[in-house]
């Protein structure tokens, strides 16, 4: 009898060690699969395993991860759609096995975040709060978190990179995250473990919109661009416009300016400009708050306009707003 109770024994932890191997072994693989670039097989490789742990939320976490970084490299919106849509329902069964976790908690604001660059007149607005008050509730469950808090101060950033204000509280505070990630030890070789990277490349551009404001910056010759807006329908609050190239749409303007308005007019200089394809985005702050706002049904609830002032029946697009720039300077009129 007591050998067969032996038996019995060493054979149920010859199996808790197969299948612990099986899913190391599984999630090796799929990483494998992603450091190589081949996503789709990685993303087969992860709902495999998710099949057969069911109680582990890991898998499930990596395939949302995994769907909302590969759209960013997309290009095509509908499948960007597609794929941010699977991303949600994949952190939701996450969220299901481990409720109230803070890494699952910054995963869902990173897809909102997605969901923003695809789309950002359509979701800038209505997603901002949620995906604030989902960093905010991953920090409040675990502060040693760095991905919460870097993810947080990247993400205002954002808002502030748009119409170029000032970036240095940002950076100051996105650099005082690396001491948290130095500090992060993992549950395990499986768990998350991800945002450095991201964050020292962040950090490198940190500043580089205001170097034309620094005492001594280097000039380099260009083309001088003169904007006018001839119909502002208040003098009240300042006017704000930002310069950008294909790469910078929409996200960090190359430079930027601010101009009071006189009359319902204002205008402004954008200096040394190289030659090139650009778009310029420009709004009125009304109420001078450093931020565009907009209605609670997400529809801008301030004027504004784009360089060659099309007509939209979407989102602003660079090639909509496209302009060039030779050897000469430019007039151009903006109106709201």
């Amino acid at each position: 009898m007591i050998r067969l109770v032996t038996v019995l024994v060493i054979f149920l932890v010859s199996q808790v060690i197969t299948s612990q191997t099986k899913f190391e072994q599984g999630m090796q693989k799929a990483y494998q699969l992603m450091a190589e670039n081949k996503n789709e097989e990685a993303a087969n490789a992860f709902e495999r395993i998710a099949q057969v742990e069911t109680d582990n939320w890991l898998p499930y976490y990596n395939l949302a991860l995994l769907k909302a970084r590969t759209t960013f490299e997309m290009k095509d919106k509908k499948k960007v759609g597609t794929e941010l849509k699977a991303a949600a329902e994949y952190a939701d069964k996450a969220d299901d096995i481990s409720p109230d976790n803070s890494e699952i908690y910054v995963l869902k604001a990173f897809i909102n975040v997605a969901k923003i660059v695809m789309d950002p007149m359509t979701y800038g607005a209505s997603l901002t709060p949620e995906t604030t008050g989902l960093y905010q509730k991953a920090i409040a469950l675990d502060k040693s978190n760095p991905r919460a808090q870097s993810g947080l101060v990247e993400f205002e950033m954002g808002g502030a990179q748009f119409f170029n204000q000032d970036l240095s509280p940002y950076c100051k505070r996105l650099k005082a995250t690396i001491a948290v990630y130095d500090n992060f030890k993992p549950e395990s070789k499986f768990h998350p473990n991800w945002g450095k990277d991201r964050v020292l490349e962040v950090i490198k551009t940190c500043g580089i919109t205001q170097k034309s404001d620094e005492v001594g910056a280097e000039e380099t010759d260009g083309v001088i661009i003169t904007v006018n807006v001839p119909n502002v329908t208040s003098d009240k609050g300042v006017l704000r416009f930002a310069l950008y190239d294909k790469a910078t749409f929409m996200r960090t303007p190359l430079d930027g300016q601010i101009t009071t308005i006189k009359e319902g007019k204002a205008s402004i200089e954008l200096k040394n400009v190289a030659p090139g394809a650009y778009a310029i985005i420009c709004y009125h702050d009304g109420n001078n708050n450093d931020t565009f706002d907009y209605d609670n049904n997400g529809m801008p609830a301030e004027d504004w306009g784009m360089s060659n002032n099309p007509v939209l029946m979407g989102p602003p697009t660079f090639d909509s707003a496209k302009f060039t720039v030779e050897n000469k300077s430019l007039d151009l009129t903006i109106k709201f």
